[in-house]
């Protein structure tokens, strides 16, 4: 069963969301693992409409699968490339490495990769030709195209979207995955847990972008999403989070 996207916020898709979500649902209609679409994009999908402009598309697969989409891309022409980004070390979180040029071991240490097609707003360039280490240059403010997706993996165990780590999180597979149009998008409330994470929001590039999502979605999140998230940010930060006044608010409105 599946929740649709409330028309109260807007029934008319934007230029954006109806040009690229067709198009990655072209290219992954025959990949046979499961997908969907997560990150701001998945929230204009529930919102109907693009929120603001983005200078990503993100995609997220379960780890089993981690193989597959890297083939899968491979074949249809994406050059993918990984990172392997440590806080410890903020330089490396700008740089990549060609996956194709990586033994295959590596695959299993990377969470985060890039598959960037020749051309993109994001071009990839080769900075260390002795270590393999490309970086990336920005040509334009938001996505051109589709030309550029960023890769997340994540977890399902018994029927149930599952995070570990910092931000542990379990949500059952029909509530945490959504569908519009028959494309497969990651649900509001969990999306907004994910950006809850103080990369997202104590990030001076993130944070306003984070702050935008939160107040123009939370109005529109059916009541058993709003009671999920409010469960679930009073669970993750108890000393307090700054959403859970305007979701209590609104829950009791």
């Amino acid at each position: 069963m599946t929740k649709s996207s409330p028309n109260s916020i807007s029934s008319k898709k934007s230029l954006r969301v109806n040009e690229l979500v067709p198009q990655a649902q072209e290219l992954f209609k025959d990949c046979g693992f499961l997908y969907f679409i997560c990150g701001g994009f998945a929230l204009d999908m529930f919102a109907g409409k693009e929120l603001r402009p983005h200078g990503d598309f993100d995609i997220s697969v379960f780890m089993e699968n981690k193989r597959e989409v890297v083939d899968f891309l491979h074949s249809n022409g994406w050059p993918v490339y990984a990172r392997f980004a440590s806080v410890d070390n903020p330089d490396s979180f700008k740089e990549f490495y060609l996956l194709a040029d990586l033994p295959s071991g590596k695959l299993d240490e990377c969470e985060n990769m890039w598959a960037v097609k020749p051309g993109s707003f994001a071009e990839m360039y080769l900075k260390d030709d002795n270590k393999g280490i490309y970086s990336y240059r920005i040509h334009e403010p938001r996505l051109q195209g589709f030309d550029f997706i960023e890769l997340a993996f994540n977890m399902q165990k018994d029927g149930k979207f599952v995070c570990e780590g910092e931000q542990c999180v379990e949500l059952e597979l029909d509530k945490a995955i959504l569908y519009k149009d028959g494309v497969p998008y990651m649900a509001p409330e969990l999306v907004l847990f994910l950006k809850s994470h103080p990369f997202y929001s104590q990030n001076d590039y993130q944070k306003p972008k984070t702050e935008f999502d939160f107040k123009a979605v939370m109005p529109f999140l059916p009541d058993e999403s709003r009671q999920w998230l409010i469960n679930e940010l009073d669970r993750a930060y108890p000393d307090g989070y700054e959403w859970l006044g305007g979701l209590l608010a609104g829950a009791n409105s």
